[in-house]
């Protein structure tokens, strides 16, 4: 470096220390202050990471993941109560209570393939995805939802899962999350996509809001599995031809599922509702599917309902509907030898705007160029 440049920045740094000389002790103080405060901040967010840990372990001890408590109640209800029969041990093969949390916190990301399916391998979860149970073959088609890229945690809350602090008996008072959170909340947006939001100027929608769940109509299909065994623990096959229909806990009606079960050579069937996670775009059910269906109405079902409150839809309400269809709307045709109406003429587009505003332009150029 030249003499001369040296010199200059020995008188600068000279200079910036007899500046900052009176202000050291300000400074050290700053950065000391400034240290402590984010130690502090880091005690408090470790103390808080603490206390949120240790509330939804408290609450997770009440859920039906952890007790169990769900299957049990409704076995009871259901084949306990019928033939007389505790619980089979073998049934824990596959409904592990989970209780803690590495049953489903296996690495450091949650994703439904690892975690969720591991254990909602049955009829929901795997009928999301478009498979049969156990996602052994492949169903007719997956969720709309899971075509987006929707995963359970999409729509099922912390609180569902973790718990509330409230104990349930069964997962249908569990599960608070419901179609109108996204489609009936204007704005919404999940993964970056905005959501369709319900209306009622369909004539079905503003028809049966009121009496229907969403589930009735948009659920394209669910799996039925037919006879099972109760000494063998095995069903004797399944379908996903049957469809029906009755009054769910909430009194709107659902999607209800069917559970036909022998034991020493006596059948049972039980009913309980159910909530397809086969929602569809495509497969929506129209007018006659319910309407000229006294299957699907569950006219004549017989067997005990395992859902608090819940009914088969009365022989006088099938009797009223049945048979009913939307009228189709009337399309307007021309009477012979009547002209075609004149079409109405469009008010002027954008295109014609924006070429006055041009013109416009240049001609204040023009005359301040002269």
């Amino acid at each position: 470096m030249p003499k001369r440049e040296y010199a200059g920045s020995c008188r600068l740094l000279s200079a910036i220390v007899k500046t900052a000389k009176p202000i050291l002790p300000l400074m050290i103080v700053a950065v000391l202050t400034i240290s402590l405060v984010n130690v502090g901040l880091a005690a408090e967010e470790a103390f808080l990471g603490e206390e949120m840990c240790r509330g939804i372990s408290e609450n997770y001890t009440k859920t039906l993941h952890y007790t169990y408590a769900g299957v049990e109640g409704e076995f009871a209800k259901g084949a306990g109560e019928d033939f007389g029969l505790t619980l089979f041990k073998g049934c824990y093969e596959c409904h592990k209570p989970l209780q803690n949390c590495s049953g489903c916190h296996k690495g450091e990301t949650m994703t439904m393939e690892d975690n969720c399916l591991n254990c909602h391998i049955k009829r929901p979860g795997a009928n999301y995805v478009g498979k049969l149970a156990k996602m052994h073959k492949e169903g007719p088609y997956p969720d709309i939802h899971y075509e987006k890229g929707l995963d359970c945690m999409d729509c099922h809350s912390l609180s569902e899962i973790h718990g509330d602090g409230k104990i349930y008996p069964n997962e249908r008072l569990a599960v608070q999350v419901r179609c109108e959170d996204c489609h009936r909340n204007p704005g919404k947006v999940v993964r970056g996509m905005n959501v369709t939001q319900y209306s009622n100027k369909s004539a079905t929608h503003a028809i049966h809001e009121e009496e229907l769940d969403c589930a009735a109509c948009h659920s394209g299909w669910y799996q039925t599995c037919i006879n099972c065994h109760l000494e063998t623990k095995k069903t004797e096959s399944s379908t996903t031809d049957e469809f029906h229909l009755a009054v769910g806990h909430e009194g709107k009606i659902v999607p209800f599922y069917r559970m036909s079960m022998i034991y020493n050579n006596i059948t049972k069937v039980h009913w309980t509702e159910r909530t397809p996670h086969t929602i569809t775009l495509t497969n929506v059910k129209n007018c006659s599917f319910c309407h000229e269906s006294k299957e699907v109405l569950c006219e004549g079902c017989e067997g005990k309902i395992m859902v608090e409150g819940g009914s088969f839809i009365p022989q006088e309400t099938i009797d009223k509907i049945y048979g009913i269809a939307m009228p189709e709307k009337p399309t307007p045709t021309a009477t012979p030898g009547t002209p075609a109406p004149a079409a109405t003429p469009k008010p002027p587009g954008f295109e014609l705007i924006f070429a006055v505003i041009a013109i416009a332009v240049v001609v204040l150029l023009a005359k301040r160029r002269h």
